[in-house]
């Protein structure tokens, strides 16, 4: 085909298969997210769900590619299972790993799945990955011939909440500090008939509205729900998280953050379901077929000084966290390796949009790092993605310190915090991975 003609997407158009599954737990539990809140959840404020978007083009040589993404109402998916649920996929449906995007939204008011300082509710993890096997299962059959078009819009829902106090850097309101306050919508409509099939929409702040003691999807939720009521006919909305590490709810009273009630919990997600429905109630940008290209990477992401087993078993006998936490290191010697492995998967669904997804809860600064690397704003963030290895904070926020740089590790099981070079070798993965897949980048 000659340069600058455009394709022909009704020759190889991409196909979509949708699903959404209850994940809601069935029996009491505790919930993840708050280390002070004890017990069992107290009721159910709002279902949980796994939603499935599989992705499917055939070419001209009659090949067929397929990519997933799966949205699910939790804190994050089980590192340790991951290569169990991928080999599955893969066994399954033919999905490659690199195809597979399992993104979590973070919500603090789910289950716990995931095995970091204190172990996952293992039954309950079980239950999830059947869901989400029984979801791509659906999906599969009710795959459709599909166009995309993109909107974007703004939303000051989220604030910095890195703040020095004395000289010491705090966890508090920081109107200076970077967000990202971008809302990106994509619609996918059935060829044929124009109907909706599903609306993706991504934005990055952390869905800790509140801290009851309920099960909730949090403000994505409330999002969600009333996108999908908006759109009727069985249509699918996900809520897509991006790098929110550092970013959480403009929740401010007297200079200070507070937690608020589920009716907060209601206007939040109310005030950022009126953006996306705004961007879809105005002409959206067609996005132009390509074929579905996937690639992954690993970096290992390297730890600074790592504790002495002395002090740790010094330790070990203390009651609470730091206890808990040397013993946990001295009890499984694979937590002192030199670094862990960061995950990062790619997938370019259309020209003008490609995924990249990382297992780490990564602050702002990486997203709007991907943003601005690729061409015409391609690439579209997502962390809290195919597992969970903790906080990943830039080089600056490394020898600044704070939670998410430091204090943090305790609560992941990591034996130091991540070495000053992380940024960089994150940064020169990202780049060639972008560019194995053909994409345009704004470094030389």
């Amino acid at each position: 085909m000659p340069e600058g003609r455009p394709r022909d997407p009704a020759a190889n158009p991409l196909w979509l298969g949708t699903a959404k599954k209850d994940i809601t737990p069935r029996q009491p539990m505790p919930l993840a997210g708050f280390g002070h809140r004890t017990g069992s959840f107290e009721q159910v404020a709002q279902p949980l769900y796994v939603k499935v978007w599989l992705f499917q083009r055939t070419d001209a040589q009659g090949r067929r590619s397929r990519a997933l993404l799966a949205q699910a109402d939790i804190l994050a998916w089980n590192e340790k299972r991951m290569d169990f649920i991928l080999g599955k996929l893969e066994a399954l449906y033919g999905l490659k790993p690199s195809a597979v995007i399992l993104q979590a939204s973070h919500t603090h008011c789910g289950p716990w799945t995931v095995d970091l300082l204190y172990p996952s509710q293992a039954e309950y993890v079980r239950f999830l990955e059947a869901q989400l096997l029984a979801g791509v299962e659906e999906a599969c059959g009710k795959l459709v011939p599909v166009v995309a078009e993109q909107g974007f819009a703004t939303c000051d829902l989220g604030i910095n909440r890195r703040r020095f106090v004395e000289g010491r850097m705090t966890m508090a309101p920081n109107p200076e500090g970077p967000t990202d306050p971008e809302v990106r919508v994509v619609r996918y409509r059935e060829r044929s008939s124009a109907r909706e099939v599903g609306v993706l929409f991504h934005y990055t702040c952390h869905p800790t509205v509140t801290d009851r003691n309920v099960i909730s999807a949090e403000y994505p939720g409330i999002a969600m729900d009333r996108i999908e009521s908006a759109l009727g006919g069985g249509a699918i909305a996900s809520f897509l998280q991006g790098c929110c590490g550092d970013v959480r709810p403009r929740m401010i009273r007297e200079g200070e953050f507070y937690r608020g009630d589920l009716e907060d919990v209601r206007r939040h997600g109310d005030r950022l379901a009126e953006v996306v429905l705004s961007v879809l109630d105005r002409p959206m940008k067609m996005l132009a077929s390509c074929p579905i290209v996937t690639r992954s990477a690993d970096t290992v992401l390297p730890f600074a000084t790592m504790p002495d087993l002395a002090e740790l078993a010094a330790a070990s006998a203390e009651p609470g966290m730091a206890g808990d936490w040397s013993r946990l290191l001295l009890g499984d010697p694979s937590r002192l390796a030199a670094g862990i492995r960061l995950r990062i998967n790619a997938v370019r669904l259309a020209e003008g949009l490609t995924l990249v997804a990382m297992n780490g809860e990564m602050t702002v600064a990486y997203g709007l790092f991907l943003k601005k690397l690729a061409q015409g704003g391609e690439v579209l963030p997502l962390a809290y993605s195919n597992g969970m290895i903790g906080y990943v904070a830039t080089a600056a926020q490394l020898a600044e310190g704070g939670y998410e740089a430091r204090d943090s590790i305790y609560y992941f099981g990591l034996p130091a915090p991540f070495a000053p070079e992380t940024e960089a070798k994150i940064q020169a993965s990202v780049l060639e991975l972008l560019r194995g897949i053909g994409l345009r980048t704004n470094v030389p």
